[in-house]
């Protein structure tokens, strides 16, 4: 089985210019610790994650797991500040996941995915043991995303990344052309499923489903 990063057919500068990630926002002040909890390694005790601000676009994500101390830095957005992680159970092993978000603009969000690897917090890496990242919003100009979904007794995790064909249509008319990748998780390594590119499809097309409350 292949494995590899997010599949990008959607073009990475058509992204760009239509998520509008050029777009400057206000300075926002840095908040305070922010916090979540999940249960790690699956032994069914809870753990509290902590991310904090410490230093200019940079974020500490971390947690004591059965006593011990582990963290992992990882870049932040110096204007929005940080969010707390998404805590998601990927493919349905009863470790969790975290998607902490690196990156915030005017419509769209990029994650990093994190799991605890029975030692340390370390990041989900795709084929070339690159560190993947998963985006969320797009606005009208595009629609990504990510969803969960069943998968031989655990799950599977559906990536969506599309544009619009034409934005200028009226928002009932509007359809998108991307790709929708289906991966399995293990070890911390992502191998590819399945991928289906689609084209001038509706946003209410199941291709296009990327309900995230089915990771959690």
């Amino acid at each position: 089985m292949n494995r590899t990063g997010i599949v990008r057919t959607a073009t990475v500068a058509g992204l760009a210019a239509a998520l509008g990630l050029a777009v400057a926002a206000p300075a926002v002040a840095a908040p305070g610790p922010v916090t979540t909890v999940a249960d790690l390694n699956g032994d069914g005790e809870i753990e509290t994650v902590d991310a904090q601000v410490v230093g200019d676009g940079d974020q500490l994500i971390s947690a004591t797991v059965d006593g011990t101390y582990t963290s992992i830095h990882l870049p932040a957005d110096s204007q929005f500040g940080i969010e707390a992680p998404r805590v998601a159970d990927l493919n349905g092993d009863g470790r969790a996941e975290l998607l902490v978000a690196q990156s915030i603009g005017a419509n769209t969000t990029f994650f990093a995915v994190l799991h605890f690897d029975g030692r340390t917090l370390a990041q989900v890496v795709g084929a070339d043991d690159r560190p993947f990242t998963v985006a969320e919003g797009g606005g009208v100009a595009a629609h990504l995303g990510y969803q969960c979904t069943p998968f031989e007794g655990g799950r599977a995790f559906a990536t969506v990344a599309a544009e619009s064909d034409d934005v200028g249509r009226p928002a009932d008319q509007l359809t998108y052309s991307g790709t929708r990748t289906v991966y399995t998780l293990r070890d911390g390594a992502l191998s590819v499923h399945d991928t289906v590119p689609f084209s001038g499809r509706p946003v209410t097309d199941p291709v296009l489903d990327a309900d995230s409350a089915g990771c959690a």
